[in-house]
């Protein structure tokens, strides 16, 4: 798990010392995010990381654009017109700082531990196979919340019905005829089969996330996975 920073004052620090220590802080790790994003001239980016500016990176230029725009917290401290340091400005800055800081997504490993925890507990609990960056995805997207038939469908229900659609996906991909005949769902919760039918029916559903990349032919097999994953679950 990534290592917290720390948020105290030095012995002896003055606000301007630790105003300046955290901004500069803070824009290293906006750098860092920017370079894993491949946003920065010469740097490629990582692979799964292009999405990491979406999380406390936002954040961080939502605040910044309250204070003038710009795209870095400026370790020069905010001044009066008479010269003397702004200090009810100095304290808002430093609390969106200390939030940007304190934030598990300000930095890679954060990023990968909050998700990578939760892609764990969702892949065991309902047969997905989500990777961590899909599954930031997927939540970004707002397809966790998708309302189909101007219902908000139950979250559990949802997932599961997602994990059939990513496994009828990865069958089709794989060109595997019988490989799903040992994770076949009980006749009793057939609903998750109508569910994943009803979203990948659905025009647009899920098109960000967990259909992303998805073409029609593709779409239409994935079709066909489930309803012949549904007729050997109607054998059980």
């Amino acid at each position: 798990m990534a290592k917290p920073y720390n948020l105290d004052y030095k012995p002896g620090e003055t606000d301007l010392q630790y105003y300046k220590r955290l901004a500069k802080v803070a824009d290293q790790r906006l750098v860092r995010l920017e370079e894993l994003a491949g946003m920065r001239e010469g740097k490629p980016g990582k692979p799964g990381y292009e999405k990491v500016t979406s999380y406390a990176y936002d954040r961080a230029m939502r605040d910044l654009e309250i204070y003038g725009g710009g795209k870095r917290f400026n370790t020069k401290p905010p001044l009066n017109k008479d010269g003397t340091v702004d200090n009810r400005l100095l304290s808002e800055k430093l609390a969106d700082m200390r939030a940007f800081l304190s934030a598990p997504t300000s930095t890679k490993q954060g990023i990968t531990d909050v998700y990578q925890r939760r892609a764990n507990t969702i892949n065991k609990k309902f047969d997905t196979n989500f990777t961590w960056s899909d599954l930031a995805d997927y939540y970004r997207s707002g397809d966790a919340n998708l309302k189909l038939n101007d219902k908000v469908v139950n979250s559990n229900l949802m997932l599961r019905a997602v994990g059939l659609i990513q496994k009828a996906d990865a069958e089709v991909v794989k060109d595997m005829k019988k490989s799903a005949s040992d994770k076949v769902i009980p006749k009793s919760d057939l609903l998750v089969y109508k569910k994943a039918l009803e979203i990948v029916k659905t025009s647009g559903s899920l098109s960000n996330s967990v259909l992303k990349g998805v073409t029609d032919e593709q779409r239409k097999k994935i079709l066909s996975k489930i309803k012949e994953l549904q007729e050997q679950g109607e054998k059980v």
